[in-house]
């Protein structure tokens, strides 16, 4: 039988010319390199390989014309080289022994400590899992938690962690690209995507608290930048409240919605801000998109009162923000930045999570460190916040 002829792709992968395979050239890996576990030469000799966490009967790759929240994120830092020798025919029954650890970690007690707290709007991890099972692209993103939890806990094996964490988000975004290539929330799915769009938030938030330190411009950037992935998923998920509401996540998502909306509205920790917006020479937009994110932060704040850190609420803040304070925040806008400095507070007194370490000191000492004299005196607040022992 004669053999069946196929369009040459010059700028085709190395492994698909050696095999005689027509390419579709996607990037970071192709999709027959995928299927058949083996290194793409897309990839270069310095980039990690993300090793599929499912059987290749599982595998969705995203096309090349998928747009992908993944495209532009940053790439980790390389690992050694750990993956399968080349072969034509990959074992069916290989199993990956670092995510085994990774699934392992995830019921560990330092894994989940934000859960000892017992407050009833948080979302245990038990539920992730549990629908992680049958969902590649949340058991991928559960890895990915579980890969920067240990980075954040260990020392020697910190850099092969993060990278790890990367590789798996980065395999978790295109398969969910790829299972949701239209974004329709239906009662099917959308525990689903629930669980995974504010994993994805939390994880960037996290990656970016706690490795993003050589610059307040560059955390500034990693930051908003995870604002954008995180409210573009939730922008189709907040349609879908109606049913969610009728799920087993009804409980926990009706109370934090409680906590937001029915607060002890007498803090004062923002008055200084309300002052803040109220004498800056900005224009009408912009003290409109300070006024808003000064009034939710002062409603965390009083939802936080007489806790050490209420975690869904402290992350709920900068999905709260309009996208037109996250463009002046983007810009380095000194009132932008004060606020966001009164935010680092919440962050400071939720130090002993390991989803937050120190990240808020970081951010409270960067941005009283990169403005001006003049505007010292609005930032009292954030610097008093690291005098106090807020852990007894």
């Amino acid at each position: 039988m004669s053999r069946r002829p196929h369009k040459k792709s010059r700028n085709g992968c190395l492994e698909c010319k050696r095999r005689h395979m027509r390419c579709d050239k996607n990037h970071p890996i192709c999709v027959n390199c995928v299927t058949a576990e083996i290194r793409c030469s897309f990839l270069g000799r310095d980039s990690p390989y993300i090793v599929p966490a499912y059987s290749r009967g599982h595998l969705h790759v995203a096309s090349s014309d998928t747009v992908s929240t993944a495209a532009s994120t940053p790439a980790p830092t390389p690992w050694p080289d750990y993956t399968m020798s080349n072969r034509e025919t990959p074992d069916p029954y290989n199993v990956n022994m670092t995510h085994l650890g990774l699934f392992n970690n995830l019921f560990s007690k330092d894994f989940r400590s934000f859960e000892d707290s017992g407050q009833p709007d948080v979302m245990p991890t038990s539920i992730y899992v549990k629908h992680a099972l049958t969902t590649p692209y949340l058991m991928h993103q559960m890895l990915a938690g579980s890969a920067l939890q240990l980075s954040v806990r260990t020392t020697e094996s910190r850099n092969f962690y993060r990278a790890y964490a990367t590789g798996l988000q980065n395999r978790a975004l295109s398969l969910f690209n790829e299972s949701n290539p239209v974004l329709e929330v239906t009662p099917a799915n959308c525990v689903h995507m629930f669980l995974f769009s504010s994993s994805v938030g939390v994880l960037l938030l996290c990656d970016t608290l706690h490795y993003q330190r050589d610059s307040l411009e560059g955390f500034i950037d990693c930051f908003t930048h995870g604002l954008r992935v995180y409210r573009g998923v939730l922008a189709v998920v907040d349609q879908c409240w109606h049913l969610l509401s009728e799920t087993e996540l009804g409980p926990s998502l009706k109370m934090s919605q409680v906590l937001m909306q029915a607060t002890d509205a007498s803090g004062s920790e923002c008055a200084a801000l309300w002052d803040l917006v109220q004498a800056a020479d900005v224009s009408p937009s912009s003290r409109k998109a300070y006024r808003e994110s000064v009034l939710h932060l002062q409603q965390v704040f009083d939802v936080q009162r007489g806790n050490k850190a209420r975690v869904p609420v402290v992350f709920k803040w900068p999905i709260l923000v309009s996208p037109d304070y996250v463009d002046l925040l983007r810009q380095r806008q000194a009132e932008a930045l004060i606020i966001l400095a009164h935010y680092a507070v919440l962050l400071h007194r939720g130090r002993y999570l390991w989803l937050i370490g120190d990240g808020g000191r970081f951010l409270i000492e960067s941005i009283c460190g990169s403005l001006g004299s003049n505007w010292q005196a609005w930032l009292k607040f954030p610097k008093a916040a690291l005098r106090e022992d807020l852990t007894a």
